[in-house]
């Protein structure tokens, strides 16, 4: 896959992201649509360009990967949360309801539609 694919993928997967995760977090943090979009802006970009190479370069799998980015992504929104005034548990529950939705729709799309 050339730079400027895997970039055309991290534009098309941060988009569902974006897409699955703001209203999540819109209603269920409950913050603003610009702090909501912020969460997984910050995120995104070290799931997709930090985390694989890492992970890669320490010998994991993708399925490994996958589990230590989405934990990233999880933990760090959640911290993220805390730090502007959302209790810790309705944090780590938001979190990880609008992960898990994202990257179910991830897994879909890639499934059925072949991308990202």
């Amino acid at each position: 896959m050339t730079i400027t694919t895997y970039f055309q993928a991290w534009l098309v997967a941060f988009a569902l992201t974006q897409a699955v995760e703001m209203p999540i977090f819109r209603v269920l943090a409950p913050v603003s649509w610009w702090r909501a979009g912020a969460l997984s802006a910050v995120t995104h970009p070290a799931v997709w360009y930090v985390i694989p190479p890492l992970c890669y370069a320490a010998g994991l799998g993708y399925q490994h990967m996958l589990i230590v980015a989405e934990l990233f992504a999880w933990l760090a929104e959640a911290a993220m949360l805390v730090a502007i005034g959302i209790g810790r548990r309705r944090a780590l529950l938001v979190s990880l309801c609008a992960n898990a939705a994202s990257v179910l729709a991830g897994m879909a799309a890639r499934a059925w539609l072949g991308m990202p």
